[in-house]
């Protein structure tokens, strides 16, 4: 049993079914790791406090979501939302070195930033499009289901997508080199990614998906930190 009263083989199907999701929706939506993982935590606090009063009157994935969405939109509050022009600033700074550490991998270490810039990049969305965005190309949760957990119009969450991709789409093509390896990318990032072949990597896993999305290609070439397994 856990502290919870709960069975440990229901509690660590739920995590496991669960867990990485709600690790990438706060990582997405929150910058700072030790928030996010902050957040995380608490997600799961919540779960495992609520579990036995769950009664099933809705899906549970659907209650684990809207826990979720309702936890990271609080800590998303103190979020800084960037301009695009900010971001173009940005991606078109000074190179960065990789750091001489001995035993360093490099190859992950260039990973690592590149996820620390997608997740940035999705910071000139606010806060609750932001939310949309991840819950549906990140999370892939369809369009019903994403209405239900944030208690919004389907209509309305499908042309917050569809405004989202656009935005996100523009600016991508002309600066990230793992969206758009043709593009004329300035990204102070740009030679080391040339340099270990990334869009290579990125391409391939975004044709398993039929359309290159580079967040969900993030997921699976740099798996996310399980902020939730010392909760188990």
């Amino acid at each position: 049993m856990n502290k919870g009263g709960l069975p440990m083989p229901l509690l660590n199907d739920i995590v496991n079914d669960y867990g990485k999701l709600v690790s990438a929706i706060c990582h997405r939506m929150i910058q700072n790791e030790e928030h996010a993982k902050d957040a995380t935590q608490e997600v799961w606090l919540e779960i495992i406090k609520g579990l036995p009063s769950f009664e099933g009157k809705s899906k549970l994935s659907t209650w684990i979501y809207t826990i979720a969405s309702r936890v990271v939109a609080n800590y998303a509050k103190n979020e800084r939302i960037y301009k695009v022009r900010y971001l173009r600033e940005y991606f078109h700074g000074q190179g960065l070195e990789v750091p001489v550490l001995e035993d360093y991998d490099k190859r992950l270490w260039i990973k690592e930033m590149c996820d620390k810039c997608l997740t940035g990049v999705l910071h000139c969305l606010d806060n609750d499009s932001r939310l949309v965005y991840v819950f549906r190309d990140v999370v892939q949760l369809s369009y019903e289901d994403i209405a239900c957990v944030l208690d919004k119009n389907q209509v309305s969450v499908r042309k917050t997508v569809s405004r989202c991709r656009r935005k996100l789409r523009n600016f991508l093509t002309d600066e990230c080199s793992l969206y758009n390896p043709m593009g004329k990318c300035k990204c102070r990032m740009n030679k080391l990614v040339d340099e270990v072949d990334l869009p290579k990597e990125y391409q391939r896993l975004g044709k398993l998906v039929a359309a290159v999305n580079v967040y969900l290609a993030a997921e699976k070439v740099l798996p996310r930190k399980n902020y939730w397994l010392n909760l188990t």
